[in-house]
């Protein structure tokens, strides 16, 4: 699955949207054989499934626990709050998922808010999907190509579906979710249990049940996501961030709110966030995934 351009350091595909129920975004990507890095895994509003193209990915919630991590061929992980840290290595190949938390249910059986701790065994994700997950694995090794491999991870999720598609998520919480991510964040948390007809604190008790953070956190997650994704499309075409732009436009009050943001998601500023990245989106990385419609 060769990528082009000699002087890119990573190469990045996009699968075609709507490839399977409840999956917001698919992208492989490949190491052009850059020597191995720590790349931060940042927090969003999406649940992460990683699906090693070679060896496994070796992650944990800590830079000083990666020497005991083992590599996994499927991370899967929930809603975090802070940044993951991810061993690189040279040629390292494989497809990260950004999946709808309100679909976890339909596709792996559980909600969200137990994959939240998935950190505790490195994100192992064959621990809950089993002998499937593993299956699905060996057979992406063998994939000729990107879209060969999109589409065996596509029909594995749309089977995952078909065989949990009796687990429904609450109305409340659907609409709920539907009413945040429609505003990117910015809809007032205090009006969201009333406009669903429940009270603040069964709501917050529902939105910890189903995807193991609060709507406040939730909001946060998914203005910060909208933020980055700004960031990102303004360093591909005209090759700044424009942070004092992105911040009113992302619901900050300023760009200091921004910073402090970004400071608590990743430990970076955004202005050091960007110049650790800067290649790696140009090249195509941190592809914006939609936050708001599941299947």
């Amino acid at each position: 699955m060769d990528g082009r351009g000699r002087d890119r350091t990573w190469d990045f595909t996009v699968a075609a949207p709507d490839r399977a129920p409840g999956v917001a975004a698919m992208v492989g990507y490949r190491n052009r054989d850059e020597p191995a890095t720590i790349h931060l895994g940042l927090p969003s509003a999406s649940l992460t499934l990683i699906l090693g193209l070679d060896g496994g990915v070796e992650a944990a919630d800590a830079p000083d626990r990666l020497a005991d991590a083992c590599p996994n061929p499927v991370l899967l992980g929930g809603l975090h709050t802070h940044a993951t840290h991810v061993l690189q290595r040279p040629g390292q190949t494989g497809i990260q998922v950004a999946v709808h938390p309100l679909a976890s249910r339909a596709l792996f059986g559980v909600p969200g808010s137990e994959l939240a701790m998935a950190a505790s065994n490195g994100f192992d994700g064959t621990a809950l999907l089993g002998r499937s997950a593993t299956e699905l694995h060996e057979r992406l090794a063998g994939a000729p190509d990107w879209e060969t491999a999109f589409t065996l991870v596509s029909r594995y999720l749309v089977g995952c579906h078909r065989e949990h598609d009796r687990q429904a998520v609450r109305g409340e919480v659907g609409r709920a979710w539907e009413l945040l991510a429609r505003s990117r964040g910015r809809f007032p948390v205090g009006e969201l249990a009333r406009e669903v007809g429940l009270s603040a604190r069964h709501l917050g008790t529902l939105f910890r049940r189903e995807v193991g953070r609060s709507p406040k956190t939730v909001a946060t997650l998914m203005r910060f996501g909208h933020a980055r994704a700004l960031i990102t499309e303004n360093v591909r075409r005209r090759g700044r961030a424009r942070f004092a732009e992105v911040a009113p436009e992302a619901g900050y009050g300023d760009q200091a709110h921004l910073n402090r943001e970004f400071v608590r998601f990743t430990g970076l500023s955004p202005g050091a966030w960007v110049a650790e990245e800067f290649r790696n989106i140009q090249d195509g990385a941190h592809t914006a995934a939609k936050n708001g419609h599941h299947e």
